[in-house]
């Protein structure tokens, strides 16, 4: 009798290509589901990141106005218009003036913005520029901050707007190829504080105090080239 154990052979099996196949198959639609929910979320981060930066630049500019007799600053000290353009000097623009309430240059920055992550992204209505506060009527409904640049902290381009349909620039008017910042639609941060979400279809206007003016009035009320503010319906 043998004391040899019978021997129990082994055949490894591997997979087969439509076995591959379809694990991969199984993996490309997992991969096309998750894939956008992940963008969707990342953009939803950048959203809630660019309303916290509006939030802590409306807290600053009524900072600023609390000490400077309820007075807004002025979107730019030098002045200038849209036609007659920068008329030269350092600016001294509105992020200038209320970055010793900040102390972060970074906050004025939008993720987003599609110009770059480098560029101021924000602009201060021309017409809350320099305004009292006291003679806000609806400061819950008046826009204080705007999406809208492609310019340096600091510099006088792009600080300021009237038509917030400019997602960035004046370029940037309904028609052009500019997307505006967050899926389709743009952030706006009000005089009372708050900041809330617009599609690129809806918006708000400036509360305006010029004699005569409405809401929303311009001081080159056609649309661009000629203007910068389309006229009232």
């Amino acid at each position: 009798m043998s004391n040899r154990k019978p021997s129990v052979s082994c055949c490894a099996r591997g997979f087969t290509l439509i076995e591959l196949l379809v694990v991969i198959a199984i993996i490309a639609i997992l991969a096309s589901i998750l894939f956008p929910v992940f963008a969707r979320a990342r953009a939803k981060a950048r959203q809630a990141s660019c309303t916290s930066n509006m939030k802590q630049l409306a807290t600053a500019i009524l900072m600023y106005a609390d000490d400077a007799n309820e007075f807004m600053p002025l979107w730019s000290l030098v002045g200038g218009s849209p036609i007659g353009g920068n008329p030269g000097g350092h600016p001294y623009t509105w992020d200038e003036q209320t970055y010793p309430y900040v102390r972060n240059k970074q906050i004025v920055v939008c993720s987003d913005n599609p110009f770059g992550h480098a560029y101021r992204s924000y602009a201060l209505p021309r017409y809350v520029s320099g305004i009292q506060l006291s003679r806000f009527t609806a400061p819950p409904a008046t826009v204080m901050l705007f999406e809208k640049g492609q310019y340096d902290w600091g510099v006088w381009d792009d600080a300021t707007g009237e038509n917030f349909h400019q997602s960035h620039t004046a370029k940037g008017q309904p028609g052009y190829s500019e997307a505006p910042f967050h899926a389709n639609g743009k952030n706006f941060a009000f005089l009372d504080g708050h900041v809330k979400w617009y599609t690129v279809s809806a918006g708000p206007f400036a509360d305006a105090f010029r004699p005569g003016a409405d809401p929303g009035s311009c001081e080159y009320p056609y649309p661009a080239p000629a203007g910068d503010w389309p006229p009232a319906d």
